[in-house]
């Protein structure tokens, strides 16, 4: 048992360092491809619309608004949905339309559930007052730099692309659970869409996602996936299936997560774990060989502590902290060795949400009891 547990460590210390390889090329590969961009000539560049749904204030709003409308871009829009007027950012916003009454920003106000994806409900609201054709959907704790349209736009030159995702660095951790959050989003999220997309698999992710409007329309439109938890990864397959090629860009853009409690943490991996089992099994069942700091434990507990044990155990730690610190130096995410001390005993909080969806398919997402079904198909749960 305990040779088992020791290769299993092995296989996944050595993915985990092949892992900031990869994210490091990636990270690289973004500036040399700004180092090459040629001079744009500004009237190619197409009006974007950006929708932003809201729900509520998050710790950093104000500022993550603010870092789209100050865009280095010539036409763009921002439409920022509610589904509920009585939501506190619609204050809040008002306030920068006040602001920067030159800036394009509209308010979208729809309380219209068309299924149980409370994000899509929102989106289907905003699309009826956005202008353009080109869209991006980005979530209302993104944070992104000046050039972060400029960026993400210069892909379409290439007709064959529908979609555009990026990779997110978490940042602004205060409590305990918005560290453990970004630790994870700064190491284990990073690192597999990374290595999926070095392998020709391009995973996007809902925080920041470039299309145009007709193409989606032409898919069945996002009105297709209200019932989905898992929106994002099936836009993007539906893209592929209809002969698109989706990009996952290496432009980093920052997730702001502040005042997370350890609750929100595990509620939302939780929520994670259930949707990558239902999308795919076998690779859910891979993941179990890449936690190798809780196979350390697992492994001195078999071999009844020895002191070899313990030392796999320091060496494991060691490790991981090490590499978060590398990686989060890498992202220039804000996140220290004092703070990526907490990486191990986050990975040992993430093994104990890895068999909840194996035993349960139920969850409670923004109020509704749900079941988590094939490509995440969400249907009504009795309690």
């Amino acid at each position: 048992m305990n040779k088992l547990v020791g290769i299993i460590i092995a296989i996944g210390l050595a993915y985990y360092i092949i892992g900031i390889a990869v994210v490091m090329i990636k990270v690289h590969s973004v500036r040399i491809r700004s180092g090459k961009r040629k001079a744009v000539d500004e009237s190619r560049l197409p009006p974007v619309s950006i929708l932003k749904p809201v729900n509520g204030i998050d710790g950093n709003l104000y500022e993550n608004l603010l870092s789209f409308i100050n865009q280095d871009y010539p036409q763009f829009e921002i439409v920022v949905g509610f589904q509920s007027a009585d939501d506190p950012a619609v204050e809040l916003v008002d306030r920068l339309r006040h602001e920067f009454p030159d800036r394009k920003i509209q308010l979208a106000i729809s309380d219209r559930k068309l299924g149980y994806n409370p994000k899509v409900n929102n989106i289907h609201g905003m699309m009826p007052l956005a202008s353009y054709d080109f869209m991006v959907i980005s979530d209302s704790n993104v944070i992104v730099d000046k050039d972060y349209l400029r960026s993400n736009i210069s892909y379409f030159e290439d007709g064959d692309v529908g979609l555009v995702s990026n990779l997110i660095k978490g940042v602004g951790g205060k409590t305990l659970g918005a560290l453990f959050e970004n630790l994870h989003l700064n190491s284990y999220i990073i690192e597999n869409v990374s290595m999926a997309s070095m392998v020709g698999q391009e995973i996007p992710i809902g925080k920041s996602m470039f299309f145009k409007k007709s193409q989606l329309d032409s898919l069945g439109g996002i009105y297709e996936f209200r019932n989905y938890l898992a929106e994002d990864y099936l836009i993007g397959r539906a893209y592929e299936n209809h002969g698109y090629r989706v990009i996952v860009s290496p432009y980093l853009i920052s997730s702001t997560n502040h005042s997370w409690t350890l609750k929100k943490f595990m509620n939302r991996h939780v929520r994670w774990a259930q949707l990558r089992w239902n999308l795919n099994k076998p690779a859910y069942f891979g993941e179990l060989f890449e936690n190798f700091p809780f196979w350390s434990i697992v492994y001195a507990a078999v071999t009844a502590f020895s002191y070899e044990s313990l030392f796999v155990v320091l060496l494991c730690w060691a490790a991981k902290i090490t590499g978060d610190s590398l990686m989060n130096a890498v992202l220039d995410s804000g996140i220290g060795l004092k703070e990526c001390l907490w990486a191990p005993v986050k990975d040992l909080f993430i093994a104990v949400t890895w068999p909840v969806p194996v035993f349960h398919s139920k969850t409670k997402w923004r109020g509704n009891l749900v079941k988590i079904t094939k490509d995440t198909l969400l249907l009504p749960a009795e309690k």
